[in-house]
């Protein structure tokens, strides 16, 4: 007699076999997503940080707030905080600043290393292993 199919036990081998390859791409592709997010928040402070300096370029001193208008910038609630970080400014002494963008919720969970990152008028990248 002629049986077509598969048998319980080449059933299992698959499916063991599958469990395999999903406990091992998971973990992986979570860790790809959590660095994704990461520099999307890289790629904002920078994009802020050119502003900034655009700004400093027209008018010889730098913008009091990201939000407002005249004397700041006009940036939107939308593009400073979105689902993963928020970024804020400091001003300091001297008349540098320092931006900050702060990861919110899932996002800090899975990244505990790079809570913060951030970028000032001297060009320096913090925390250094966040960058990289």
């Amino acid at each position: 007699m002629n049986n077509k199919g598969f048998t319980l036990i080449e059933l299992l081998v698959v499916i063991a076999i599958i469990a395999v390859l999903v406990a091992y791409a998971l973990p992986n592709y979570r860790q790809y997503v959590v660095r994704s997010k990461r520099v999307e928040a890289q790629n904002k402070l920078l994009e802020v940080a050119g502003m900034y300096e655009k700004f400093y370029a027209n008018t010889n001193a730098y913008p009091t707030d990201l939000k407002g208008g005249g004397a700041a910038l006009s940036l939107t609630d939308a593009f400073l905080l979105w689902d993963d970080y928020e970024i804020t400014r400091t001003n300091l002494n001297g008349g540098g600043w320092l931006l900050n963008a702060e990861a919110l919720a899932k996002q800090a969970d899975d990244d505990p290393d790079c809570p913060n990152i951030q970028f000032n008028n001297l060009g320096q990248k913090t925390p250094a292993m966040c960058w990289e």
